[in-house]
């Protein structure tokens, strides 16, 4: 029993340290006693510069605080799982429309309070920005860094084109006549072209802005499908079907990413764009000789206020922070207007506050700043809609997007289908907002760990019973001291099995019936999620793109590894070196190995195409392999053969296991390499098929992270995947409930699938002996 009692300590010390080390005092002290504020912000290079200076300033201007500035990728993700998990950090900077998404979520602390006396006040800022911070009347962040966006132009090509390289497009209708006679066409290919709504960043949800649309009425209704949309998106697909779809697939697969100088603008291939004022810093970097020019976007009829979209990093305080008080002074810091400047100058953007000195002007290295400034004050500035299920709506506007791009609907439907989407979706919010929460259902994974515990302790209670029965009632107390003395062995195993396993299954059933964020009191909802989910036809057409994946690449992935097993069981010399080269990449990172099959795939520059060229002497032109809905999917799978090194490793391992006097017998009955493969190899080795067979579909079904790097589950979801549909759920979304609906249907998919391979297998694997 001391043995029991001391291991049982020992686990607990184990399972508290890091706890007691996390809310240790020190740990919340920087050097000299002052008050350490953790700060997360995304910028990086000369943008963390500028920001690192005013944490610098504020750190010198006072002896209190000390803000530790912390540079965090996927920044609104990360903030708001750490709240989630009670650890967040003081202060963070997240997009604007995370403001509303988090404020709805009850995960940031309101501003007022700590507002009032300062100079954050709505007087100071532009109506726009500051508003973005709001929501329901209630202040939860401050803007710091805002954008605003414009078009531009190349000068060059301007007068190239015979254009007046000092005056842009005012209206939608001189833009496509400017574009006409900027687009060079050579041999069916566009070597330059004018203007294209889908460019790398674009704004798909925006379009509709130019003609007077409005994306949602403040209330109950979305407003995707209205006229001035129609218009809108009936002209972006003008584009489309001038230029033809394979033509502008080869184009889009050809321009490099904003952050380099294969950016189709940068590049001189693009001589308009739809972009933000940052779009200068990186001219400056990679194409300094540009000679370009910035404007409000043409609007639908002259005469209109120009239109913009704006944006804005802002500074919140997540709900649970230790040092908010403390958080707020340096916001308030920041809130002066020499340091307001100093941020916007060191990053090159305009600046949030309703007067900017005439220094800022003087200073800014922008060449359009003023433009850019008074943009941001027009009344045709628009920012994204307040609404807690953005993201959701902002992805099916991609979506929609990509379907009147790519011709695969006409606008009217693409628009109609969209808008009774995001209708059911915002209802659906609403709705489940309005039940009841019940903090109970905290407690219901909890009773059910507890019930499987007793479950287990009354199957062995008669178990022991039983043994009692048999043994006369007798047991040796050496018996008893070695049960006691196992099961303290064991109690570290059974404590993490408990907390670390049954726990989290127990409280995804429970929240599988419930509208939970983790941040919130989940809320009883029944059987919703599953029905939502099986009326959702997103989550058919993943679970579609994720079957079609499995029953391609599973069967592609054994036959290949068995051919390549084959081969390499017949090699006599080098057979090491060979198993060696073909299990290499098996263990690339799956990243890395993505990383570089998107080169390999790209239309223009990938070495596929210019294979496939070579071999068909000209006849095959460039496949955009995944920017095509039709061959997206198929190239993710071709690209599942690269890693099937374990397989080849595992069945080459069996293959040599097989006794050679079956081979030698069928040679001396004459039977060929088909039939001693047939007849001898497969029914030997089918065990070992068997078992790849059954990992394979459950690895296939969880495939995530090639149509995620790659392609992102586009084009028009033609790669979304199961995985990639629960991951935007739990991770972008943060329905948890939704999600652990989706996992429970997985795994009974996964359970589905495995029995009717051991039903199949009973009658077709052949095992030794048996």
């Amino acid at each position: 029993m001391r043995l029991l009692f001391a291991l049982l300590v020992l686990t607990c010390v184990c399972a508290l340290a890091p706890t007691a080390r996390a809310a240790s005092p020190e740990s919340e002290r920087a050097a000299g006693g002052r008050v350490r504020v953790v700060y997360w912000e995304k910028w990086v290079d000369f943008e963390r510069a500028a920001m690192q200076a005013v944490v610098d300033a504020f750190n010198r201007s006072q002896d209190r605080i000390y803000v530790e500035y912390v540079s965090v990728s996927s920044i609104g993700q990360k903030t708001l799982i750490a709240t989630a998990g009670g650890n967040p950090p003081d202060l963070a900077g997240v997009a604007a429309n995370d403001v509303v998404d988090f404020a709805a979520r009850d995960a940031l602390t309101p501003l007022d309070d700590f507002a009032r006396g300062t100079l954050v006040h709505a007087e100071r800022y532009l109506p726009l920005y500051w508003d973005m911070g709001v929501y329901r009347g209630v202040l939860y962040g401050v803007p710091s860094v805002p954008v605003v966006t414009g078009l531009h132009w190349n000068k060059r090509l301007f007068r190239e084109a015979g254009l007046d390289p000092e005056r842009p497009p005012r209206t939608i209708a001189e833009l496509d006549a400017f574009a006409e006679r900027l687009t060079v066409v050579e041999n069916g290919n566009i070597r330059r072209v004018g203007f294209l709504p889908a460019t790398p960043s674009y704004f798909p949800f925006f379009w509709g802005a130019f003609f007077g649309a409005e994306l949602w009425d403040g209330d109950a209704r979305i407003l995707l499908d209205s006229p001035e949309n129609r218009q809108a998106y009936t002209w972006v697909q003008s584009y489309a079907k001038r230029f033809g779809v394979p033509v502008l697939r080869r184009l889009a697969s050809s321009f490099g990413n904003l952050a380099s100088a294969e950016d189709p603008f940068m590049a001189g291939r693009l001589a308009m764009v739809f972009q933000g004022i940052w779009l200068a810093n990186y001219i400056e970097q990679f194409a300094p000789e540009l000679e370009w020019g910035a404007a409000p976007f043409p609007s639908a009829r002259e005469g209109d206020p120009p239109v913009a979209y704006v944006d804005s990093d802002m500074l919140v305080i997540p709900r649970g922070a230790r040092h908010p008080r403390e958080a707020f002074e340096f916001i308030a810091f920041l809130a002066q207007q020499e340091m307001t400047e100093r941020l916007a100058l060191g990053q090159r953007k305009n600046s949030p506050l309703r007067e900017v000195s005439d220094t800022f002007f003087r200073e800014h290295r922008h060449p359009y700043i003023r433009m850019f400034q008074e943009l941001a004050q027009s009344p045709g500035a628009r920012a994204q809609p307040k609404m807690s299920v953005w993201k959701e709506y902002r992805e099916e506007a991609r979506t929609m997007f990509q379907r009147i791009w790519l011709l695969q609907a006409t606008p009217e439907a693409a628009l109609a289908e969209a808008q009774e989407r995001m209708q059911n979706a915002w209802d659906r919010e609403r709705r489940r907002l309005s039940a009841a929460p019940s903090r109970a259902l905290t407690l219901a994974p909890i009773a059910l760990v507890v019930l499987l515990v007793l479950g287990v302790v009354a199957a062995a209670a008669v178990q022991h019973r039983r043994a009692r029965a048999l043994t006369g009632g007798r047991r040796p107390a050496r018996a008893n001291a070695s049960l006691w003395r196992g099961l303290g062995f064991l109690s570290p195993w059974a404590i993490g099995l408990l907390v670390f396993t049954a726990y989290p299954v127990m409280a995804s059933l429970v929240y599988s019936f419930c509208e939970y964020s983790v941040l919130s009191v989940p809320r009883f909802i029944g059987l919703g999620n599953y029905a939502e989910l099986l009326a959702d036809d997103v989550f058919w057409k993943a679970l579609g793109n994720t079957l079609i994946y499995v029953s391609v690449s599973l069967p592609l992935g054994l036959l290949s590894a068995f051919v390549v097993a084959v081969l390499l069981d017949a090699a006599a010399r080098g057979a090491s070196l060979y198993r060696t080269l073909v299990f290499l990449p098996a263990l690339t990172p799956m990243v890395a190995s993505a990383m570089a099959w998107l080169w390999i795939f790209n239309a223009e520059y990938g070495v596929l195409n210019h294979i496939l060229g070579a071999v068909s002497f000209g006849l095959i032109g460039p496949i955009p392999w995944l920017v095509d809905p039709r061959t997206a999917l198929p190239s993710i799978i071709l690209m599942s053969v690269w890693s099937v090194g374990h397989a080849v490793v595992v069945l080459l391992a069996a293959m040599q296991d097989v006794p050679r006097v079956l081979y030698e017998a069928a040679d001396i009955d004459g039977a060929s390499l088909w039939h001693k493969l047939r007849h001898i190899t497969l029914p030997m080795i089918s065990p070992v098929i068997y078992f790849n067979a059954i990992i394979g579909v459950i690895g296939a079904l969880q495939v995530f992270v090639q149509p995620f790097v790659m392609t992102g589950g586009g084009p028009a979801r033609a790669t979304l995947t199961y995985t990639m549909r629960l991951y935007d759920s739990a991770f972008r979304f943060l329905r948890m409930g939704e999600a652990s609906a989706m996992a429970w249907i997985l795994f009974l998919i996964i359970l589905g699938l495995t029995l009717v391979l051991v039903r199949i297998g009973r009658n077709r694997v052949h095992y030794t002996g048996a």
